[in-house]
């Protein structure tokens, strides 16, 4: 009877470790996945500033392109070079008067 009682004890003790050492790595996995996920998102978030910051700079000179492109020397430039127009000088013009 005696003997019966160790043999159950030691039983109940192996499947208790099993159990216990199951548990264990249950959370072990599942903190691994975590730090994986984490990992991973870290990454992610690291190049999306990125691009970001590239685009802030992308933009920033857009912005410098349109700004020059608008000048009022650009414009003059375009219009006598691009589409063959000239300055007139005032002793050139005529002014037309409306009649009532």
């Amino acid at each position: 009877m005696l003997e019966f009682l160790r043999q159950k004890v030691k039983r109940r003790a192996w499947v208790s470790v099993v159990l216990l050492s199951l548990v264990v790595l249950v959370l072990a996995a599942t903190y691994l996945s975590l730090v994986g996920q984490n990992a991973a998102r870290g990454r992610h978030i690291q190049q999306l500033q990125s691009e970001y910051f590239r685009l802030r700079r992308e933009n920033a000179q857009l912005e410098v392109k349109i700004a020059q492109a608008g000048s009022v020397e650009t414009l003059r430039r375009r219009a006598v070079e691009e589409l063959g127009l000239e300055v007139v000088p005032p002793e050139r013009m005529d002014f037309v008067t409306p009649v009532e």
